[in-house]
């Protein structure tokens, strides 16, 4: 029983680092989410600036043009002149569009980002619950192998000589479990069912017996 909980316990031990990998996953994954929707705004921040920017010029371009329209001689070049302002104008327009466009995406994504950033908050209070609940189980399990162990070795001292033998051998074959429960006429070391007479036999508690499938020493539970 007490290799037993040594062996889960060792289980546990394994799993709870994978444990705290996945749930400091899920923190990262919320926050990668959030900055993902932080840098997208940014990004169209500056677009948005840029664009500003040349419908600016773009419009300085036309107070010139419109300016040149008193100074030209002919009607050739005041014709001309009239096509590149309006042509002008509506380049303008269109950046006015994309302009009204990234405003409205900038719009939706602030509403995006204050949900996904309260979200993160809530759900963070409750991971961050889960990974010190994990770390202190890690703890708790160092010392219950720690207290199973020392329990483990003082039956050991109790053992006979030529038994601990046998027992040790067993323990080296059987990936360091040598004695194990059998529990409804099934051996918790293999699952495997063990004939009824010897089931019977390891309740009587008389003598050392053997899983025939596995070779491991069986006990029964009186509890049972």
């Amino acid at each position: 029983m007490v290799e037993r909980n040594i062996e889960e316990a060792q289980k546990d031990k394994r799993a709870y680092p994978l444990e705290l990998e996945r749930l400091e996953g899920l923190l990262k994954s919320l926050e990668d989410k959030k900055e993902e929707k932080k840098r997208r705004i940014e990004e169209l921040e500056r677009e948005r600036r840029t664009k500003e920017g040349e419908l600016e010029l773009e419009k300085e371009r036309i107070k010139r043009s419109q300016l040149r329209l008193l100074e030209v001689k002919t009607n050739k070049e005041y014709q001309a002149l009239l096509k590149e302002i309006e042509w002008a104008k509506e380049l303008n327009s269109q950046g006015e569009e994309v302009v009204i466009k990234i405003l409205e995406e900038i719009d939706q994504l602030n509403d995006d980002y204050k949900y996904v950033k309260e979200r993160a908050e809530k759900e963070r209070g409750g991971i961050e619950g889960d990974i010190e609940k994990a770390k202190e189980q890690m703890v708790q399990v160092e010392k219950d192998i720690a207290k199973w162990r020392e329990t483990n070795e003082e039956i050991i001292k109790e053992l006979d000589p030529r038994l601990l033998k046998r027992y040790n051998t067993i323990k080296e074959k059987r990936d360091g479990i040598a004695i194990v429960l059998v529990k409804n006429e099934v051996c918790q070391g293999c699952y495997v069912n063990i004939p009824p007479q010897i089931y019977n036999e390891v309740q009587k508690n008389l003598e050392i017996i053997l899983c025939p499938n596995c070779n491991r020493i069986l006990y029964w539970e009186t509890s049972e």
